[in-house]
């Protein structure tokens, strides 16, 4: 992106990113723009994964957490944002109880293996 005159530096870039999909350098390619990361649909080829989920779960139940907070808290850590929806007032107040607990280095590790998996 080439800005100049008239044209309007972008502030968040909205894209996958999840435990399941994280392209290698994306988000220092943007934050060297000065540019945040934005997760949409943070959940959506995570929670469902035979392979992801039990690897959520588990860390997730020593943090007493789900495996979806953990997806979450994963994306937080690494820098970015993110954005749900949902229609279910508990689910949305789910996600956004993420910022009491930290994942491990391990734990971050172990997750981001998982788009390698």
């Amino acid at each position: 992106l080439t800005v100049g005159e008239g044209v309007t530096k972008p502030a968040v870039n909205q894209l996958p990113f999840s435990v399941a999909y994280h392209p290698p350098g994306i988000l220092d390619y943007n934050k060297e723009r000065g540019v945040l990361v934005q997760s949409w649909s943070p959940l959506s080829r995570v929670l469902t994964n035979p392979t992801y989920r039990p690897v959520l779960a588990s860390i997730g139940n020593e943090h007493g957490k789900t495996p979806a907070q953990v997806g979450l808290r994963w994306i937080i850590q690494n820098g970015a944002s993110f954005c749900t929806q949902s229609k279910s007032k508990s689910h949305f107040a789910e996600d956004l109880d993420v910022f009491d607990f930290e994942l491990s280095a391990e734990e971050m590790n172990k997750l981001s293996q998982l788009a390698s998996a």
